[in-house]
């Protein structure tokens, strides 16, 4: 049974939420060397491992490696004050670098010195607490932009994906779907689906670039047969936290920003429970070309309370 599924039925408020992400902090904190998995953080904040790195991000307001390179950073920086008898080196490896050098090269970046000089000026205080945190200016095209977040009974759907393996850049997703389009048109005929979905599997906080996964994937009738990389996928329906916008084509960095919108618009709902389902997006080109209408969608495990059917 999952970890979430465990814990006593009651009212999960924001402040659960809170208490949860606080308390898997705090245990990265006590041990910030140790090479914890996603999957152990998600266990222990008892949140489903697929939507973990979003609801910590919607929280925090940085992401998971974020807060442990910070995490890492502050302990080695006041080992370097305060146990002068280490070296460098040593310190490096307890907080969890996997060399001086990579130490040195993430403490230049924060500090804008070396880890030597920093010892050398003793500073009196420790004002790291942003390390890692979005710092980004103020999106004023995010801001202008008309977003609707809403709850809503999604249904099942029977896709056809092709898989993406590496970076998300926008001609690799091109030709994804491109090549998906020759398939559909050759085993389905045409015309193409209004819509397209995409999956992603990867967090790319977390992951290497090279490792990344998403799934673009068409609506098909039951019983369509896939064929080599074709991949048939049942996406679950049901009680959905969606997020609507309209995004213009040259704007599209902005759906990292809008994922955490819905995610904290979410969670401050009374009961939100996130199922243990991938979160998806579903694509609609507008009349124009320019833009494309998008829906984030964040699956629950039932109906929120107060919202009517």
């Amino acid at each position: 049974m999952h970890e979430q599924q465990k814990r006593p039925a009651k009212q999960n408020t924001i402040s659960d939420h809170h208490v949860r992400i606080e308390r898997t902090i705090d245990m990265v904190r006590r041990k910030p060397a140790y090479p914890f998995s996603v999957k152990d953080l998600a266990r222990h904040a008892a949140f489903s491992e697929a939507h973990f790195h979003r609801v910590f991000k919607a929280i925090t307001g940085e992401t998971i490696s974020g807060c442990i390179l910070r995490l890492r950073l502050e302990a080695a920086a006041k080992t370097l004050v305060y146990e002068t008898d280490k070296s460098v080196t040593e310190i490096a490896l307890e907080s969890g670098f996997s060399s001086s050098a990579n130490f040195a090269k993430a403490f230049r970046k924060v500090f804008d010195c070396t880890p030597t000089h920093y010892r050398q000026r003793h500073p009196a205080g420790f004002r790291i607490s942003r390390i890692g945190k979005a710092t980004a200016e103020r999106n004023v095209y995010l801001d202008s932009m008309s977003v609707d977040v809403e709850f809503v009974k999604m249904p099942d759907r029977n896709l056809a994906g092709l898989r993406l393996v590496g970076s998300f850049e926008h001609t690799r997703i091109n030709q994804l779907y491109s090549q998906l389009s020759q398939w559909y048109l050759q085993t389905l005929g045409g015309p193409l689906p209004q819509e397209t979905v995409s999956i992603t599997w990867s967090d790319s906080s977390l992951a290497c670039e090279e490792t990344w996964r998403m799934d673009g994937c068409y609506d098909v009738p039951e019983g369509t047969k896939g064929s080599a990389p074709i991949v048939m996928r049942a996406l679950n329906g049901g009680w959905t936290a969606c997020l609507v916008a309209r995004v213009a084509v040259t704007q599209m960095t902005v759906i990292s920003d809008l994922w955490d919108r819905l995610v904290t618009a979410a969670l401050s709902h009374p009961d939100i429970e996130l199922a243990d389902h991938p979160a998806y997006e579903i694509y609609r080109a507008a009349s124009d070309g320019a833009a494309f209408d998008i829906t984030l969608c964040l699956p629950l495990i039932k109906q929120p309370r107060g919202v009517k059917s």
